[in-house]
């Protein structure tokens, strides 16, 4: 069970768990031996990691059971529940490195030729792109990295895996693109973020998942039937950057991803008057896209920490 002092740490303050071969065997797994075998390899793993994970276990079910009073069912979500939504975890970090090393393509993916998506990629202004950890996004960024020239920069706090990021360089060193550590986000790195929009890339952020920083502020807007807290850095950004702002997600449904992808703003400037009201409008439209793409495939969100504590357990 765990304690008090576990409960009330930051995600981001906790460490990766399990050790660098767990991913490494995941890696020779796939390659040798393909998908199929790999996902039956992660099974007991993934067992074991939702039973002895009490935090990451109640959270989950936390969540679904506001997913469950959101769409109207009657039943309540029980441990079976957990596991498919652990589960589903553990078959993105699959699909996610099957993307990275070329063994998913565009034909394996819906809508990424789509008429939104092609907006995006044919508007030749630098975009930020928000996110969230939802699905396996990163199959839409390996795409781009084969496919399309424009340059990506990713916001991340890779320091949460950095074994799994040690095996996507170890085993796809032609898709590498440029990470920008979150934990270490400065006005240097602003500046580095507004020059690379100015050049034309993708700068992409998740908005999802509060700062590495417990200090740094946050806006509330309604997600799931109740208040809860986002992140203020990635929406001030977009407001300082002046630049198209789309979400994009990429979910799994019928075997098949699909990409969902839509313009949130064509480059807002915030007023003075009135600036926080206008950014908590921005904030509550990001949550409003999360919610109905969470809302059509509820076990793959994953955010497994406690996402409205003010509810209690």
């Amino acid at each position: 069970m765990a304690t008090a002092a576990e409960d009330s740490k930051h995600w981001a303050e906790a460490s990766e768990r399990g050790s660098f071969w767990g991913p490494a065997l995941m890696g020779f797994v796939y390659r040798v031996l393909g998908r199929t075998v790999c996902l039956i390899v992660l099974a007991p793993v993934i067992t074991y990691f939702y039973f002895a994970g009490a935090k990451q276990r109640r959270a989950s079910l936390k969540y679904l059971r506001r997913v469950w009073r959101m769409q109207a069912r009657v039943d309540t979500p029980n441990h079976w529940h957990g596991l498919k939504h652990f589960f589903a975890f553990g078959e993105s970090l699959v699909d996610r490195f099957g993307a990275w090393t070329g063994r998913l393509d565009r034909v394996d993916i819906d809508a990424i030729e789509g008429a939104n998506f092609e907006a995006m990629r044919n508007d030749k202004r630098g975009s930020l792109i928000l996110s969230a950890h939802i699905g396996a996004t990163e199959i839409v960024r390996a795409m781009a990295t084969r496919y399309q020239k424009r340059r990506l920069t990713i916001v991340i706090h890779s320091a949460q895996a950095p074994h799994y990021n040690a095996l996507i360089k170890r085993f796809a060193p032609q898709s590498q693109v440029s990470l920008v550590q979150a934990g270490e986000f400065s006005i240097e790195t602003a500046m580095a973020l507004s020059a690379a929009i100015e050049r034309g890339e993708w700068v992409v952020i998740m908005g999802d998942r509060m700062p590495v920083k417990q200090s740094d502020r946050s806006i509330t807007a309604n997600f799931l039937g109740g208040p809860t807290e986002f992140p203020q850095g990635p929406f001030v950004l977009a407001a300082a950057l002046r630049c198209p702002i789309y979400t994009l997600f990429c979910i799994k449904q019928n075997g098949r991803h699909r990409v969902s992808v839509s313009a949130m703003s064509d480059g807002i400037a915030l007023p003075r008057r009135n600036r926080e009201a206008a950014l908590q409008g921005l904030v509550q439209l990001y949550a409003a896209a999360l919610e109905a793409i969470v809302l059509a495939a509820p076990y793959q969100w994953f955010n497994f920490y406690d996402y409205w504590p003010q509810d209690g357990d």
